[in-house]
């Protein structure tokens, strides 16, 4: 289960920069995690709950966005997501694609009081 892992060095960023800015709590952390990282939502906010106990941010609210997965093809041009089946080659020419969103995992902001 990497989310405990993710929840993990969140927590540890989080309370470093509320130190960092002199805040005795955490109330909001924002994560941006792209589709194609894997990460499912309820495990992550399981492990928020148990590992946020007895830090800054024991109060705190979890708000995760998912980024969708964006793929480009440099062969023909073809943008967007991909099709139901995950394939990294374009539907178009065949060419393998570039993946341009969906790799994010990344605290976006943090609300601290």
């Amino acid at each position: 289960m990497h989310e405990v892992a993710i929840i993990r060095r969140v927590l540890e960023i989080a309370e470093s920069e509320a130190r960092r800015e002199e805040a005795s709590r955490i109330s909001l952390i924002k994560v941006r995690i792209g589709e194609f990282r894997g990460v499912v939502a309820e495990a992550l906010e399981f492990a928020f709950d148990v590992l946020r106990q007895g830090t800054m941010a024991e109060a705190a609210r979890l708000e995760v966005e998912t980024v969708p997965l964006r793929l480009s093809c440099a062969g023909c041009g073809e943008y967007g997501s991909p099709p139901g089946d995950l394939n990294l080659f374009c539907p178009g020419c065949g060419m393998e694609v570039d993946v341009i969103s969906g790799r994010e995992l990344e605290v976006g902001y943090i609300e601290v009081g």
